[in-house]
C-alpha cells in the first residue's frame, strides 16, 4: 500500500491552539496544514474523531459512537461566518470562568454499572464541554430558522446519506437529554428494549431535540470536509483512527445489542481488556462489551463494513488500533474486577479480512500490532500487504539485536514513529529510562546520549529507517518534556488535555523537518 518514501506529524485536532478551551476545525488547522506543506509532509496523523465522554475522561478511545463526530471540534469562528453566532457570543464565551465539572463516572471502565457523582477541577476539555455546547445548540436553532434554502437542502441530503447512523445517535443523544439520565440501561424498559412502537413515539415527541443534533452532526462534517480538501490542495493527506471496540454506553450497543455479548438482562457477559504480564500484575479491564464474532459472521461482518466505509470516507489511511483483536481477543467475565481471570479467544479473522477485501477495492488502512502476541497477527498483515507499526522507543531493551522497533529490523511495508500517543515524549522517554537503557542508546548512536541531543538523534534514527512512511508526534519535532505528553494511559480525565501555544510551531523546526525529510528521501 505505502508505495514511496514519505513522512507526517502526529497532532490530534484537539491539541492545536484555540482561544476556546479546545483545538478545533478552524483557523489554527488550516495554519497547521500551512506548516505541514512548508515543512515537505505527506501525512497528518490524528486522533478518533468520534464524540468524548466526560465520564471516561474524554478519552478520544471510548466515545458514545462509532459514527458521529465530535463537537467540541466545531470552530466558533466559522459557524460565526456564516451568521449563525455573533461576534459577541464569542466575546462571552471567552471571558466566562472555569468552573468545577460534575459528571457522572463509569466504576470500572465502560462497564454497564455507574458510580455516583464525580466533581472534576476545571480543566481545557471540561470548560469547553459547558461552555461551548450552549453555543452549539444555539448555532443550531439559528441554522434551523434562518438557514437559506440550498443549505436546508444540503442538511435534509447530509441526514439521509448518513440515515443508518445518524438517526440511532440523535435520539440515543436526545433520549439522554430528555430523561436526564445518561446511561441508557437505566431508561424504561420499553426504551431499553427498543419497542418499536415507543422508539416511533419518542422519535416524534423528541423530534425538534433531534434535528438540533442532526444539525450539530452536520456542521462537525461540513467543516472536516473543508479542512480535508484545503489539505489535499496542498497534497497533505489525513491518517485516522478506529478504535476496535466501543464505549457499551454508547448508541452503538444500544441499537445492536445482538452484536454483542451480553446476557438477558443486556448487561455484558464479559468485557476486553489484556491479561497480566510483566508491567501489571493483574493486567489491564478496559470494560469494552465484546463481540459477538459470530453474529458478525453472520450477518456478513455489515455493521463492521458500514463503519469501515464511513471512516475511509474521511481520511487517505486508517489506523487501526489493537488489530491483534480481529485474531485472538482477552475475555474476562464481567463479573471479574480484573483482568487477571480471563481467556483468549479466537476471533475470526480471515473470514473478516476476506469481507473486507470483497467490500473494497483496496484497504488504505495501519495495523496497531504492537504489543503481546503480535506473532498472531503478522501471518495475516503479509498475506494482505497491510503496513504494522515499529516504534523506535521501543527498541532499546534487552532484546536490542533482535527487537523489530529497533532500526536495523524494520522493513519497507511499515510505519515508522520516534513515539505514539501513549508514549511519553522522547525526551520524557529518556528521563525516566534506566541506566542500562540510556547505555544501550549511546552504544547503538556511537557517542554518549544526552537529553540535550536524544530527540534529534531518535527523530533522525525515526526518518532514517528503510520503512515507507514516518510519523513524528509534534512533541518531539519541539524537543517538548514529559509535562507535554498527551496520554498516559491509567490516568482518565487527566490526559487528552495537550495543546500546542500559537507561538510553538517556528519557521526553524519547519526548515529542520524540511532539511530532513529531503535528505532521507521522503519529500
Amino acid at each position: 500500500m505505502l508505495q514511496q518514501r514519505s513522512s507526517g506529524l502526529l497532532l490530534h485536532i484537539t491539541s492545536l491552539p484555540s482561544a476556546h478551551g479546545v483545538g478545533d476545525l478552524g483557523p489554527e488547522a488550516y495554519r497547521f496544514a500551512d506548516f505541514l506543506e512548508a515543512s515537505g509532509q505527506t501525512y497528518w496523523q490524528i486522533l478518533p474523531l468520534t464524540p468524548v465522554d466526560p465520564g471516561a475522561g474524554f478519552s478520544p478511545y471510548s466515545s458514545p459512537s462509532a459514527f458521529a463526530g465530535n463537537i467540541l471540534m466545531i470552530s466558533l469562528e466559522k459557524l460565526a461566518e456564516e451568521g449563525l453566532l455573533s461576534d459577541d457570543d464569542l466575546t462571552t464565551l471567552n471571558e466566562k470562568p472555569l468552573e468545577d465539572v460534575t459528571i457522572a463516572e463509569p466504576a470500572s471502565g465502560d462497564s454497564a454499572v455507574l458510580a455516583g457523582p464525580l466533581v472534576l477541577a476545571p480543566s481545557t476539555l471540561h470548560a469547553a464541554w459547558i461552555k461551548k455546547r450552549p453555543l452549539l445548540e444555539q448555532a443550531a436553532e439559528t441554522f434551523r430558522r434562518d438557514a437559506s434554502l440550498a443549505r436546508q437542502a444540503d442538511f435534509v441530503q447530509f441526514t439521509q446519506r448518513q440515515a443508518d447512523w445518524l438517526d440511532d445517535y440523535a435520539l440515543f443523544t436526545a433520549l439522554q437529554e430528555e430523561t436526564g439520565e445518561p446511561f441508557w440501561l437505566r431508561w424504561p424498559e420499553e426504551l431499553v428494549r427498543r419497542d418499536p412502537a415507543t422508539i416511533s413515539r419518542y422519535t416524534e415527541l423528541l423530534r425538534d431535540k433531534i434535528e438540533l443534533v442532526k444539525i450539530q452532526q452536520f456542521f462537525f462534517f461540513g467543516q472536516w470536509n473543508e479542512l480535508i480538501n484545503y489539505c489535499y490542495s496542498r497534497k497533505i493527506h489525513l491518517i485516522g483512527d478506529i478504535p476496535i471496540y466501543v464505549q457499551f454506553n454508547s448508541a452503538d450497543v444500544w441499537a445492536n445489542p445482538t452484536m454483542f455479548k451480553l446476557d438477558e438482562n443486556l448487561q455484558p457477559l464479559y468485557v476486553a481488556g489484556a491479561p497480566p504480564d510483566y508491567f501489571s500484575e493483574y493486567g489491564q479491564r478496559w470494560g469494552n462489551p465484546i463481540y459477538d464474532w459470530a453474529e458478525h459472521e453472520r450477518t456478513g461482518f455489515t455493521w463492521w463494513m458500514r463503519r469501515m466505509r464511513h471512516q475511509m470516507s474521511l481520511y487517505s489511511l486508517t489506523r487501526l488500533d489493537h488489530f491483534l483483536g480481529f485474531a485472538v481477543y482477552w475475555e474476562i467475565p464481567a463479573s471479574e474486577p480484573t483482568a487477571k481471570v480471563g481467556e483468549w479467544v479466537k476471533a475470526p479473522i480471515e473470514a473478516f479480512m476476506h469481507a473486507m477485501y470483497r467490500q473494497f477495492v483496496s484497504l488504505p488502512i495501519i495495523a496497531e500490532d504492537l504489543g503481546a502476541r503480535t506473532a498472531d497477527v503478522q501471518p495475516h498483515l503479509r498475506h494482505y500487504g497491510i503496513p504494522g507499526m515499529r516504534v523506535v522507543q521501543f527498541g532499546f531493551g534487552e532484546d536490542l539485536p533482535t527487537s523489530s522497533h529497533i532500526p536495523h529490523n524494520h522493513a519497507e511495508n511499515f510505519v515508522v514513529y520516534s513515539g505514539t500517543h501513549d508514549n511519553n515524549t522522547t525526551l520524557g522517554w529518556f528521563h525516566e529510562s534506566s541506566e542500562a537503557v540510556c547505555q544501550r542508546i549511546s552504544d547503538y548512536l556511537g557517542f554518549d546520549a544526552t537529553a540535550e541531543t536524544i530527540v534529534d538523534q531518535v527523530c533522525r534514527l525515526t526518518m532514517q529507517s528503510v520503512a515507507r512512511l514516518a510519523i513524528i508526534p509534534v512533541q518531539d519535532l519541539l524537543n517538548l518534556d514529559e509535562t507535554n505528553r498527551m496520554n498516559t494511559p491509567g490516568l482518565g480525565g487527566r490526559s487528552w488535555q495537550w495543546r500546542l501555544h500559537p507561538d510553538q510551531l517556528t519557521e526553524e523546526a519547519s526548515a529542520w523537518l524540511l532539511k530532513m525529510t529531503k535528505m532521507t528521501g521522503r519529500g
